[in-house]
Order: C-alpha cells, then sequence, then structure tokens
C-alpha cells in the first residue's frame, strides 16, 4: 500500500488551494525602482510587475545581467534599512535566481517589501486586487503586503 508523503500531500494541498490569475497577456508595471546614483556608479534598476520581479543589473557600460522571479515562486522578502539607505533582499522558492538589491533609499525600501509581499500573496491566494486604474491597484497591493503595526 503506497501511502502519500508529507510533500506529496502539502502538493495536492497547493494545487488544490491556488487559482489560476486571469491575465490579459500582458503585466503592468506597479513599480520601477533604481539604485541611489553617488553609491553606484552604474546602478541597478528593479520593475516589480503584476506577475513578476524583474532585476536588471548594469555591470559596466553596455554589459547587463537580468533576474527574474514570478509572484508565485517568492519565497521571502528581506528588507533592511539603515538611516538613510537599505537593501532588499527577494528569494525564490524553487532555489533558482534571488534578487539582491542595495543603495536603495530607505523610503523605497518599505514600498517594495509591501508591493513584493502584495503580489506574492495575491498569487498564492487567488486575491482580486486588478483594477483598472493602475495607482488603485498599486495601493491594493501595498496594503495587502503592508505590516499591520
Amino acid at each position: 500500500m503506497k501511502y502519500p508523503t508529507q510533500s506529496d500531500l502539502w502538493r495536492l494541498d497547493f494545487v488544490n488551494k491556488t487559482k489560476p490569475m486571469e491575465t490579459n497577456g500582458q503585466s503592468r508595471v506597479l513599480g520601477y525602482f533604481k539604485q541611489v546614483f553617488p553609491l553606484a556608479l552604474f546602478r541597478d534598476e528593479l520593475i516589480i510587475e503584476e506577475l513578476r520581479i524583474v532585476q536588471i543589473q548594469n555591470n559596466g557600460p553596455w554589459t547587463t545581467h537580468v533576474n527574474s522571479i514570478m509572484a508565485t515562486d517568492i519565497a521571502c522578502v528581506d528588507a533592511s534599512t539603515g538611516p538613510f539607505f537599505g537593501h532588499i533582499h527577494v528569494k525564490s522558492l524553487t532555489g533558482g535566481a534571488e534578487i539582491l538589491v542595495d543603495n536603495l533609499t530607505r523610503a523605497d525600501v518599505y514600498k517594495i517589501r509591501s508591493i513584493v509581499e502584495g503580489i506574492a500573496l495575491a498569487s498564492r491566494e487567488g486575491l482580486k486586487v486588478m483594477h483598472q486604474d493602475l495607482e488603485v491597484e498599486r495601493q491594493q497591493v501595498q496594503i495587502a503586503g503592508s505590516l499591520v503595526v
């Protein structure tokens, strides 16, 4: 007799819980962030869309490296700030690429964390945060991902 392992039960529960997101084939940009210039000569860019997060690393003139994590694959978001600047670290469930961007302003770090946790929550739990107005959708995602203190 074959007994399901814990991982099999988790997969079955995960498949039953998740609902496919309804999209029109395009993902709108919810946030666009860049590193602070004097601290980073070749500034990295972080683009947060409805369905994924994209990091564009500028390693030098005419050289770039692009990392992307789908919203359903976000494991956790680590945000660390100092008095003026901070960094963000987004880990993947699949063990693939991780996104690490430092030298961001303190306000941007908190906004990024809220948006990323909001899209991760929306993609896993099937929350309906899509709205015709992009600014309203951005605010709803930030509220969904923000910490209640």
